[in-house]
């Protein structure tokens, strides 16, 4: 009897899972044109569905630059990047939700097989995103921190806060204070 309940619940999630949840928002096509109407992200395969009166189209990850879109649900502004992957063999294009913008990006995907139809932080895969690359948030001391130029404003700042590189929660932190400190146009200097 625990096994038909436990069928019906997994066949209802599926379910679930499978109708598309629409927002407002607008998708930035590779050709930089901008389409506003209602869009549904199907980030497990890379597509993006678009919505606009009659109007249905489905766009792959390489026909897409960006999307943006207010997620009601948990009150945010959302920011999806298109980025290629090439893996030597083949090239491939990946659809990552922007958390941290920057010259130092981080950006997330969601965990498969996730069982959660909620977008939890422990949901993600978390990435830092520098020059093209994509790099695991939990190699962030590694092998980001030490490409990074910096200044001792840098080091104060992961000193007095008591931060470290290999907590994800302070490397998104340095990652932002990092950003702050580039987008004021003052030159760093690595010591």
């Amino acid at each position: 009897m625990k096994g038909i309940f436990f069928c019906i619940v997994l066949f209802a999630f599926q379910q679930l899972q499978s109708q598309p949840q629409w927002y407002e928002g607008s998708l930035v096509l590779s050709d930089c044109k901008v389409l506003v109407g209602k869009i549904s992200l199907e980030q497990k395969h890379d597509l993006v569905l678009y919505a606009n009166g009659d109007t249905r189209i489905v766009y792959p990850a390489h026909k897409i630059k960006s999307i943006y879109y207010y997620d009601n649900v948990k009150n945010i502004n959302r920011r999806y990047i298109s980025i290629k992957k090439d893996d030597g063999i083949r090239s491939s294009y990946h659809l990552f939700e922007l958390v941290v913008a920057g010259d130092l990006s981080v950006i997330r995907r969601k965990k498969e097989p996730s069982l959660s139809i909620q977008n939890e932080p422990m949901d993600f895969n978390y990435f830092v995103y520098l020059n093209d690359e994509i790099i695991a948030l939990k190699k962030f001391r590694r092998k980001v921190f030490p490409r990074l130029q910096y200044d001792h404003r840098l080091n104060e700042y992961i000193s007095f806060n008591n931060l470290s590189g290999d907590r994800a929660v302070d490397a998104i932190r340095i990652i932002e204070y990092y950003n702050q400190l580039l987008k004021a146009n003052e030159p760093l200097a690595k010591n």
